[in-house]
């Protein structure tokens, strides 16, 4: 199995990348040098596109000229793996099989470093961490170049290391990067995501999307999933659809064919990839659907997980299951929403005696609802109740 491919090895090591030399050192000492390397070139060049104007969708790459190349070498116990970076016309950047005319610049790492940088959490105060020659001289020719080549030099530099930053974009920005209708247009979810999940970003979690987009065409979908991975640089993203999207597949990027209203394929799902940290439901919208998923899925959300539900207007929709009236009953997602907000005060609550709480009870412990839009955290709901003993009429 190729490493990308390999989910285990690439969680493995964005967990070592947070820790101590000595984990560094055991999950690298029986690869070879150029397989990580390649890993680790695949990220730069994601990263680096999604900071290009217009790079987030494909196009024939056969009419951008490049303009420049940045040679990149990675040294792991004497031995060195280089890597030449080409940057085109439009920004775009793809590693080469060689160089062509004048390098802009040489950057130079030591492996355990570079994995530092890139799946590591963000240093407030980085120190050096590799070498650099730009616009490396020829032996013989020490003269300047003109200043036209040394700007194209700096641009072309500039590119490649954007994809080494680690000043990571907004969610507004890459929503429009990668073309997602999160927002701009059709919703306005980002900032509402970026308040929730700022915490999560610099921690190695696993998001599970249900819905990838581009119905029936196997090639189309999966801008949501580009958007996440590059939001969560140490994340692994996962999309569940009821079509084929395995062409979307990429590094920290698999697809599932899986019917979100099929529990058991749900299951599978997790036992194989989970537990979860994020699971976001922008698949049917079928408010029966909705329903399913949030009843298998919740219960194997990690403890501190979060779930989001998009697209509530359906509630409204008979066609997708929902009611042309106010107020909805709770065989819609709007009403389940009310339905769990009550069932967070269980404990305040008189109820008849052998009726244990129901799990969603026992473990919403925050339900934030927006426009379209609802997160639900998971955690222990069992504070207990004010006691007994607390007037239950007002004194004055």
């Amino acid at each position: 199995m190729a490493v990308w491919k390999d989910i285990e090895f690439l969680d493995r090591l964005i967990v070592a990348a947070g820790g101590d030399e000595r984990g560094l050192v055991e999950i690298t000492k029986n690869l070879p040098l150029d397989e990580l390397t390649s890993v680790l070139v695949d990220e730069i060049v994601f990263r680096a596109n999604t900071n290009a104007a217009g790079s987030a969708f494909r196009r024939e790459e056969a009419q951008v000229p490049e303009i420049g190349t940045v040679l990149l070498g990675v040294h792991h116990d004497g031995l060195t793996q280089e890597r030449a970076l080409g940057v085109r016309a439009d920004g775009t950047v793809e590693q080469t099989t060689g160089t062509r005319g004048d390098i802009a610049l040489r950057l130079d790492y030591d492996l355990h470093d570079l994995i530092r940088v890139l799946f590591g959490p963000t240093r407030l105060r980085p120190a050096g961490t590799y070498s650099s020659a730009f616009l490396p001289a020829t032996a013989g020719h020490q003269r300047m170049p003109p200043l036209e080549t040394v700007y194209q030099g700096m641009e072309v530099a500039g590119t490649v290391l954007s994809g080494l930053s680690q000043h990571h974009p907004d969610l507004s920005e890459l929503a429009r990067r990668y073309r997602t209708d999160k927002w701009g247009g059709l919703h306005w979810f980002t900032g509402l995501y970026e308040r929730h999940l700022r915490e999560f970003r610099e921690l190695p979690v696993r998001i599970l999307e249900i819905g990838i987009g581009g119905y029936g065409n196997a090639t189309l979908g999966g801008e949501s999933l580009r958007m996440w991975k590059r939001y969560f640089p140490r994340g692994l993203v996962f999309g569940v659809d009821i079509f084929d999207k395995s062409a979307v597949d990429e590094q920290r990027i698999t697809t599932l064919r899986a019917d979100q209203n099929d529990p058991q394929a749900l299951i599978e799902v997790e036992e194989k990839y989970g537990p979860f940290d994020l699971v976001i439901d922008d698949g049917s919208h079928v408010n029966g659907h909705v329903r399913t998923s949030l009843e298998t899925l919740f219960p194997r959300l990690r403890a501190g997980g979060l779930y989001v539900i998009e697209d509530l207007w359906t509630s409204y929709c008979p066609g997708y299951g929902g009611q042309d009236r106010v107020p909805v009953d709770r065989t819609t997602s709007v009403g389940m929403l009310k339905d769990i907000v009550e069932g967070i005060q269980y404990e305040e609550q008189p109820r008849p005696p052998g009726r244990p709480p129901a799990h969603l009870e026992r473990n919403v412990v925050g339900a934030h609802v927006y426009h379209n839009l609802a997160f639900l955290e998971k955690g222990v709901n069992a504070e207990g109740g004010v006691p007994s003993w607390v007037p239950r009429h007002p004194r004055y």
